[in-house]
């Protein structure tokens, strides 16, 4: 667990805050990191909407990638990186496994006086994953951090096979 807590915290930190997207002022832009990836390393994506991101959530292959999360290759936990390109929020999915089950993480960061703020809750079912991302899309930031304290039960979490 301790190796799963180490990468969740350093790939989050440089996924959300320090992907190399090309800027696209008012836009949102995504990119996949998956769990044999080097901390800094990502698949860049592109533009997305609301519509396209929760299509790429419930078609990304969280079992698959989780699974294989406390393997000797796995250097980072699969995640779904998004950036509000028109201010600095950004918002993360990514899962690890615990009882043979995959336990979806939500995290969102943004800059406080010049520094970035992180904060990480665990245990959301799919529907709030989705209900989160609306928020974000939506930017309803002020209601986010709320509605995720809220929503987030360790019980959560899908079988792994």
């Amino acid at each position: 667990m301790k190796k799963i807590s180490t990468l969740l915290i350093i790939g989050l930190l440089l996924i959300g805050c320090g992907s190399k997207q090309t800027t696209t002022v008012g836009k949102f832009t995504y990119n996949f990191q998956y769990y044999n990836y080097e901390n800094n390393q990502v698949d860049d994506k592109g533009e997305t909407d609301l519509k396209n991101i929760i299509s790429e959530f419930r078609n990304f292959p969280w079992k698959e990638q989780t699974s294989k999360v406390n393997n000797v290759e796995a250097k980072s936990n699969p995640n779904i990186g998004i950036k509000d390109n028109s201010n600095d929020y950004d918002f993360g999915i990514m899962t690890y496994p615990e009882n043979e089950k995959v336990i979806y993480v939500i995290y969102y960061s943004y800059k406080n006086n010049g520094e970035w703020e992180v904060n990480l809750r665990e245990g959301y079912s799919k529907a709030s994953v989705e209900k989160g991302l609306e928020l974000f899309f939506e930017r309803k930031y002020e209601e986010l951090p709320g509605f995720l304290t809220n929503n987030s039960k360790k019980d959560f979490g899908i079988p792994l096979n």
